[in-house]
């Protein structure tokens, strides 16, 4: 009897060394997930809803530096008439509704509390806008007719997030930053924004990240950006900034087009773009490219990005067949003549801060576009995987699919062309970058 409650004493003792152990680990874990959670805020204006009438809202976190918000518009396409909404809504109903939104949210990388991940803006106060609305939150359409079809108020959203921002609290500066079908947003809000903040003292800013769309031509079989725009605006009751409407009055959906919109921008802009912007490609019919007319194609969309950029301020261009940047871990690496994104944002953001045309001198310069002609020739750009597979496409291999001859190339450089095919990405750029 005696062995037996010694046992017991002994298995109550660990059973308690246990517990407290996994109460410890388990605090801990929350202390380091904390930081990067962002709560769920639902709007009080309960008309302005998601596409299939679930209520909108934000989420929301409080930084240590109360004088500067960071409100970031989500992206994820869009749709532009019943079949398209209809699609859309059997592949991605997430991006249609609230109803699986969770009280807590993790922030994406540039919203993230801590210093590595977020140089920038860790102690600003974060502000997230989920993207549910199907409209590159241009949309004032609030009635679904029949419950089969779909409310689109993505604009109205915007600004009534602001309002109940200014009603807790907003002051300082507001920078307003979107991705991709938010990028586009950002850019048709900029203006609207600092009109409605600066009576209360709150100077505006804009970054938009890929979403400088363009009105190309789409290969065979693709409805045009031209139509795609023109239902959208139909079907969205979309409202395109006034000055711009006014440039293109029988046509005011050519005004979603970032090229078009951005020359009736007064806000300061910050342009972010993939030169071989991946969701441009496809609305141009170019998802996969592995012919040389494939990489023809790639080339020229290239070239049309490159010079529609050039009356930009403010832009970072690099070379690369990727969407999107801000949201993810790799914005920090990328980078155009060795000046990083994060750098040249930063410096930009300085100007605007003191005033000055020049910040101080071992800043970057406001115009960073990458001088190489070619996709991925940037050592920085997120890596290119094959679509079939998921492996990493070897770049001598992306090379000689767009027409490079690495025999020749090989000889020139004194190698072997097997052992050019076989470098590293960091092995090949280095040789390859004098000759672009």
């Amino acid at each position: 009897m005696r062995t037996r409650r010694r046992g017991g004493h002994r298995r109550t003792y660990w059973n308690w060394i246990i517990w407290t152990l996994c109460m410890v680990l388990c605090a801990a874990g929350e202390s380091v997930a904390a930081p990067d959670r962002l709560k769920l805020a639902w709007l009080s204006n309960t008309t302005l809803t998601c596409n299939d009438g679930t209520p909108a809202g934000y989420y929301i976190r409080r930084g240590l530096n109360t004088q500067h918000w960071v409100v970031y518009l989500e992206g994820g396409g869009y749709c532009w008439d019943a079949s398209s909404c209809g699609a859309r809504w059997r592949r991605r109903p997430g991006l249609m509704s609230s109803s699986r939104w969770s009280r807590f949210r993790r922030a994406p990388a540039l919203l993230s509390a801590d210093p590595a991940a977020n140089p920038l803006w860790h102690d600003s106060n974060h502000v997230l806008l989920p993207y549910c609305t199907s409209d590159m939150w241009a949309g004032t359409r609030t009635a679904r007719r029949f419950n089969t079809s779909f409310a689109f108020t993505g604009r109205l959203i915007v600004r009534s997030v602001l309002m109940e921002l200014l009603r807790d609290g907003l002051s300082g500066r507001l920078l307003l930053v979107g991705s991709s079908a938010g990028g586009a947003g950002v850019m048709l809000h900029a203006d609207a924004a600092r009109r409605m903040l600066r009576s209360h003292g709150v100077r505006v800013a804009a970054v938009a990240d890929s979403g400088w769309f363009l009105d190309r031509p789409a290969r065979a079989r693709r409805s045009s950006a031209n139509t795609v725009a023109k239902l959208g605006h139909s079907l969205w009751h979309g409202t395109p900034p006034s000055a711009c409407v006014r440039k293109y009055p029988d046509e005011p959906w050519l005004c979603y087009f970032g090229y078009r919109l951005y020359p009736h921008i007064r806000t300061p802009l910050f342009v972010f773009q993939y030169l071989f912007d991946s969701a441009q490609l496809a609305a141009e019919g170019v998802r996969s490219p592995r012919t040389r007319e494939q990489w023809d194609a790639v080339h020229q969309t290239g070239a049309a990005l490159r010079s529609s950029l050039k009356h930009v301020r403010a832009t970072f261009a690099p070379a690369c067949l990727a969407h999107g940047a801000l949201a993810r871990p790799e914005w920090l690496a990328i980078n155009v003549s060795g000046v990083s994104l994060p750098r040249a944002i930063g410096c930009w953001e300085q100007r605007l801060g003191s005033g000055r045309r020049h910040a101080r001198a071992d800043c970057a310069p406001r115009r960073l576009i990458e001088r190489c002609s070619w996709p991925q020739c940037n050592g920085s750009c997120p890596r290119l995987r094959d679509p079939r597979t998921g492996e990493e496409v070897a770049l001598a291999s992306l090379l000689q699919s767009f027409g490079l001859d690495v025999s020749g190339a090989a000889a020139a450089m004194g190698l072997d062309a097997r052992a050019l095919s076989r470098m590293s990405r960091a092995e090949l750029l280095p040789l390859l970058a004098p000759h672009t």
